[in-house]
C-alpha cells in the first residue's frame, strides 16, 4: 500500500510561496552568506532557515521573514521526518501573527501546518475561509484538494485541483496533487505523467523536492509490480539527496516487495532512528515477520503498538496499521473495529474505508464489510490489497463470481505481491493462468512462487551419458508450505511455566529444548539464542544434580548448532559425569567430532551408545544407527550407510520421534540415494520427508536439486522458492541463481548470488555457519577468489572433516596453489569417501598438476557414482574426459603410425 503522507503540502508550500526566489530578494551580503552555505552543502530547508534567520537578524519586525522561516522548518520536517520541526514553524507563525494577525501568507501557512499535523477538518475549514477572502490564491485550493484528499472527498479535491491547474496551467503542487487524484482513480500511468511534468519543471537547485517526486514516482511503480522502475528512480533519488529518510523507505518498501527481507528489515531500522512515525515500525515488523525473526518481529510490533496508540505519537497511517493488526488476530478483532469505527467517523478515503471493511470482516460482519469496502473500489483505485480484501468478503457472502473476479484484478494489478500470492491460493487460480503476468513483473523469484514455465527446460543439463531423466513424482501444493506443528504451543506452554515458577530450573530446560526444536523446524538461528538463554537460567538454578541433565544435553545440541564444537563436546561430558545413566549425550560427543573430522573419536563415542546386555530402546537405536550410517558414508560404503539409514527410519517410527526428526531422517536417506546415483529413490525418501514434515525447507531444497541436476529446470525454481521462503539458506539461492543463469536469465541470477553474500555475512551466527558455503559459493563464481580462500582458512579452524577439506582445496586451486590444493584434496579423499563433487574436484586439481591419468580416473568415477551429480559440473566432468581423450590420442597417433 502507497503511504498516505501530507508530505505533498510541504512542497506546494515552499514551490508557490515565492520562497524558491529568496535568494533574489536579499541583500549582497546574505547572498554572499547563502553562496557559503551552499558550498557547505546544506539541504534547501537549511539553507532557507539560514536565510529567514538572517532576516529577522536583521529586522525582528519582518512579518513575511517569519511566514519563510515557519515554511523552511515545514521543509525540514519533510526532509528530516522530524517532527520537532512543526512546533518550531508553529512558534515561527506566532511570532509573525503577533506582529500582523491578519496577515494572509501566515495564515495561509497556518493551513500548511495544520495539514501537516493531519488535522484536516480544520485545515479545510480555514482554509475555506482564506478562498473566500482571495479566490484567486492558488495555493489555498491546493490546500483544501489535501484536505479533501486526506477526508475522501475525491470529487471536491478533484474540482479544487483543477481550479489550480486551471489559472495557472503546469504549477507544480497542481501537477502533484492530479497526479495523487490520477492515482486513486486508477490511472498509474497519467500519475506518473503528472509527477514527471512536475520533475521537469522543478528547479535543479531544489534537490529535495525532485527527490520526493522521484519517491512518489517509485511509490506508483512498486504498486504495480514495476520494480526495476522502480529501482532506477530511487537510486536517482538518493543521488539527488543522499541519504533521504523518504527514500529510505520507499527502498524499504521495494525490497519488501522484491522478498529481499534482511535489506528490507535493516533499511527500516535505520528509518525508524530517523522518522518517529509508528508506521515505520509496524513496517520494520512485518519485514521482520517476513524474515521469520518472530522475536524480534513481536518486539517490534509491541513498540508500535505502544507508539500508535498514543494520542501523542499516533499518524493516521498507524492508526489504519493498528487496525490492520488487531484485525489479524480473533482475540482483539473487537477492538479492530472500534478503532475502525472512529476513524471512518472522521475520514472516508479509500485507506480508512479499506481498514474499516478488514475490521468489519473479522468481526463476522461481511455485508457491512463488502459494502464499505464497495465504497473504496468505486472511486476507482488500482491497489492489490483492497482487491485482495474484497475478494476474501465475497467469499464469505457466497458470491463466488465477484471473489474470483477481485481475487483475478488482485494479480493483474501487481502479480508479485504477497497479496497476488494470496489470491493465487484463495481463488484456486492455476499458475499457468498467471504466468504472464508474473513473468512481466520484475521481481526477485524469492519474493513469491513465482511461475515459471516450461520453456525454462530447453537448456538441457546434456551429459551425453544416454541416461534419461527419471519420472519424478509430483509434489503435491498442501506440501510445499508449513504445516502448524506443537512446538509453539510447548513454548507458550513453558513461557506461562517459567512467569508462574521462576525458579523452576526445569520449566527453563523445556522452554529452552522448545526453543531449539523450533530452531530445527524454520532454521530461525535467533532460536538457538532463545534457546541458550533459558537453558543458562535452569543451569544458573540446578546445575550439579541429576535435573540438570536436559538442560547440560539441550546445551549441548545448541552448540553443535552454532558450529560451537568444542563446547558441544564439554557440555555433553557435564551431562554424562551427572551420572543419571542417559548415555545419549554420546551421540551428541560423536557429532561433534565427526563435524570436525575426529572421525575415529567419532567411532569411539557412537559405540557407547550400545552398552553391553542391554537392549536398546527405538529411540536409542535410531540415534545410534543414524550416525553409524554416516559414518559408513565417509568411510566409502554407501550402500551399508543407505540400509542403516533405512533401518533408522524404521526406529525412528517406532519411537514415534517429532514430525521434523523423523522427516530429517527421510532426508538424509534420500542424500545418500543421490549420492548413489538412485535419483527415483531419493525422490521417494524426500517427498517421505515432505509427507512427515509438510514444507520442510531441506527436503524442498533436495527435491529441486535433484530436478536441477535431472533437467526439470520449471519444477526445481519453485521448490527451490518454496525452500528459500521458509529459510533463506545462502545455499538454496546460489543455487537458485544457478538455476537462473542455466536457463538464460542472467538478471535474476544475479539477484540471487548479491542475496547469497548479503545472508551469509548477516550477523556473527550466520558468518560462523555458513563460511564454508559462502567460499565454495565464490570459487563456484570465480568471484573473490582470495577472500573465499580466507573463508575456507578460517573454516579449517573450526572443522577438518572431508568436505571442509574439500572446499579449501577447490578455493586454493581456483587461486591457482595447485599443490597445496592437491594436499588438500588428498585429505579431503582419505576416507575414500564416494562423493562425486569430492571426486571431480580432486580430477580437475590433478589435472593442472600434470596428472592426467588420475583426473580422467576421478572424472569417471564420479559420473559412474552419479551422471547427474551436478548442475554446475557434471557437464564439465565429461567434456574433460573427452579433451583427455583427444589428448592421449593425439600423442599415441604418431607412435602407433611408427610402428
Amino acid at each position: 500500500m502507497m503511504k498516505a503522507t501530507p508530505a505533498t503540502i510541504f512542497i506546494l508550500s515552499v514551490l508557490l510561496s515565492g520562497l524558491g526566489h529568496a535568494q533574489q530578494t536579499v541583500s549582497a551580503e546574505a547572498d554572499h552568506a547563502v553562496q557559503s552555505v551552499n558550498h557547505q552543502e546544506d539541504t534547501p530547508a537549511q539553507q532557507r532557515i539560514a536565510s529567514a534567520e538572517r532576516q529577522l537578524k536583521s529586522d525582528a519586525k519582518k512579518v513575511q521573514a517569519y511566514n519563510e522561516l515557519a515554511i523552511a522548518y515545514l521543509q525540514r520536517a519533510r526532509e528530516t521526518a522530524d517532527v520537532a520541526y512543526l512546533n518550531d514553524a508553529d512558534s515561527a507563525l506566532a511570532r509573525g501573527l503577533k506582529l500582523d494577525a491578519e496577515d494572509f501568507q501566515l495564515q495561509r501557512t497556518q493551513v500548511a501546518l495544520m495539514l501537516a499535523r493531519h488535522e484536516y477538518v480544520r485545515a479545510k475549514d480555514r482554509a475555506t475561509v482564506l478562498n473566500k477572502r482571495t479566490p484567486d490564491d492558488v495555493m489555498t485550493y491546493g490546500y483544501l484538494a489535501e484536505a479533501e484528499i486526506a477526508l475522501g472527498q475525491y470529487p471536491e479535491a478533484e474540482t479544487n485541483a483543477q481550479w489550480m491547474l486551471n489559472m495557472r496551467p503546469n504549477n507544480i503542487p497542481g501537477l502533484v496533487i492530479g497526479a495523487k487524484l490520477r492515482t486513486l482513480y486508477g490511472d498509474a500511468h497519467g500519475a506518473i505523467e503528472f509527477l514527471s511534468l512536475a520533475y521537469s519543471e522543478t528547479s535543479p537547485t531544489e534537490v529535495e523536492d525532485l527527490a520526493w517526486i522521484e519517491n512518489q514516482i517509485a511509490s506508483i511503480q512498486i504498486e504495480s509490480g514495476q520494480t526495476d522502475a522502480a529501482e532506477q528512480a530511487l537510486a536517482q533519488a538518493d543521488q539527488l539527496f543522499p541519504h533521504y529518510v523518504r527514500t529510505m523507505e520507499t527502498l524499504a518498501r521495494l525490497r519488501m516487495m522484491q522478498h529481499r527481507l534482511g535489506d528490507a528489515v535493516t533499511l527500516w531500522s535505520t528509518a525508524s532512528k530517523i522518522d518517529s512515525d509508528p508506521d515505520v515500525l509496524y513496517e520494520m515488523a512485518r519485514s521482520l515477520e517476513a524474515a521469520r525473526d518472530s522475536i524480534n518481529a513481536r518486539l517490534a510490533y509491541a513498540a508500535f503498538e505502544k507508539q500508535a496508540s498514543s494520542p501523542e505519537g499516533a499518524t493516521d497511517e498507524a492508526r489504519l496499521d493498528l487496525i490492520r493488526m488487531y484485525a489479524a488476530n480473533s482475540s482483539t478483532a473487537a477492538h479492530a473495529l472500534t478503532l475502525a469505527q472512529q476513524e471512518i467517523a472522521a475520514r472516508q478515503d479509500v485507506w480508512t474505508l479499506d481498514a474499516y471493511a478488514w475490521a468489519l470482516y473479522a468481526n463476522a460482519q461481511y455485508q457491512d464489510a463488502y459494502d464499505a469496502l464497495q465504497k473504496a473500489i468505486a472511486v476507482g483505485i488500482q491497489n492489490a490489497q483492497i482487491f485482495d480484501h474484497a475478494g476474501h468478503i465475497a467469499l464469505k457472502l457466497n458470491h463466488s463470481a465477484d471473489a474470483a473476479k477481485y481475487f483475478l484484478l488482485c494479480i493483474q494489478t501487481n502479480p508479485i505481491s504477497v497479496y497476488a500470492v494470496d489470491a493465487r491460493k484463495s481463488s484456486g487460480l492455476t499458475d499457468a493462468v498467471n504466468s504472464q503476468e508474473v513473468q512481466a513483473a520484475s521481481a526477485t523469484p524469492v519474493a513469491t512462487p513465482a511461475v515459471v514455465t516450461d520453456s525454462a527446460t530447453t537448456t538441457s543439463i546434456g551429459l551425453g551419458t544416454g541416461n534419461i531423466s527419471p519420472p519424478f513424482s509430483p509434489v503435491p501444493e498442501a506440501l510445499l508450505t508449513p504445516h502448524p506443528t506443537s512446538t509453539e504451543h510447548s513454548i507458550r506452554s513453558a513461557q506461562a511455566a517459567v512467569t508462574r515458577s521462576p525458579k523452576d530450573a526445569n520449566a527453563y530446560a523445556s522452554l529452552g529444548a522448545a526453543y531449539f526444536q523450533h530452531a530445527r523446524e524454520t532454521g530461525d538461528v535467533s532460536d538457538y539464542r532463545l534457546a541458550e538463554e533459558s537453558l543458562l537460567k535452569s543451569l544458573d538454578l540446578v546445575s550439579a544434580d541429576f535435573s540438570a541433565d536436559a538442560a547440560l544435553s539441550t546445551m549441548a545440541e545448541v552448540c553443535m548448532g552454532e558450529h560451537r564444537f568444542p563446547d558441544a563436546i564439554a557440555y555433553a561430558q557435564k551431562a554424562l559425569s551427572l551420572g543419571t545413566g542417559d548415555i545419549s549425550p554420546f551421540a551428541i560427543i560423536g557429532d561433534a567430532y565427526a563435524d570436525m573430522g575426529v572421525y575415529d573419536k567419532a567411532a569411539i563415542a557412537y559405540g557407547r551408545l550400545t552398552p553391553r546386555d542391554m537392549t536398546l530402546s527405538p529411540r536409542a537405536a535410531y540415534a545410534r544407527d543414524s550416525r553409524l550410517s554416516y559414518l559408513k558414508f565417509i568411510y566409502g560404503d554407501t550402500a551399508a550407510a543407505i540400509s542403516l539409514m533405512n533401518k533408522a527410519v524404521t526406529e525412528g517410527i517406532e519411537a514415534q520421534l517429532p514430525s521434523e526428526n523423523l522427516a530429517w531422517l527421510y532426508y538424509e536417506l534420500g542424500e545418500f540415494f543421490t549420492q548413489a546415483g538412485d535419483s527415483a529413490s531419493a525422490d521417494a525418501a524426500y517427498l517421505a520427508a515432505l509427507k512427515t514434515h509438510p514444507g520442510d525447507y531441506r527436503a524442498l531444497a533436495a527435491l529441486g536439486k535433484l530436478r536441477a541436476n535431472n533437467g526439470r529446470y520449471a519444477e526445481a525454481i519453485l521448490l527451490y522458492q518454496k525452500a528459500i521462503a521458509v529459510v533463506p539458506m545462502p545455499i538454496f539461492i546460489s543455487e537458485l541463481g544457478d538455476l537462473y543463469a542455466k536457463s538464460g536469465n542472467q538478471a535474476e541470477a544475479q539477484k540471487q548470488y548479491q542475496l547469497v553474500e548479503y545472508i551469509g555475512l548477516l550477523g556473527h551466527i550466520n558468518q560462523v555457519l555458513h563460511n564454508r558455503d559462502l567460499a565454495l559459493f565464490y570459487v563456484d563464481h570465480d568471484m573473490k577468489l582470495s577472500e573465499a580462500l580466507d573463508l575456507a582458512h578460517k573454516e579449517l579452524e573450526v572443522r577438518q572433516d572431508v568436505y571442509t577439506w574439500d572446499a579449501l582445496a577447490w578455493a586454493l586451486y581456483k587461486n591457482g596453489k595447485f599443490a597445496e590444493a592437491s594436499e588438500a584434496s588428498d585429505k579431503a579423499l582419505k576416507y575414500k569417501t564416494r562423493d562425486a563433487l569430492l571426486l571431480f574436484h580432486a580430477g580437475m586439481i590433478a589435472e593442472r598438476m600434470g596428472q592426467p591419468e588420475q583426473a580422467r580416473n576421478e572424472f569417471k568415477q564420479a559420473l559412474a557414482i552419479n551422471p547427474h551429480f551436478n548442475l554446475l559440473y557434471a557437464d564439465a566432468a565429461q567434456q574433460r574426459i573427452t579433451i583427455l581423450d583427444t589428448q592421449v590420442t593425439s600423442l599415441e597417433g604418431p607412435i602407433n603410425h611408427a610402428r
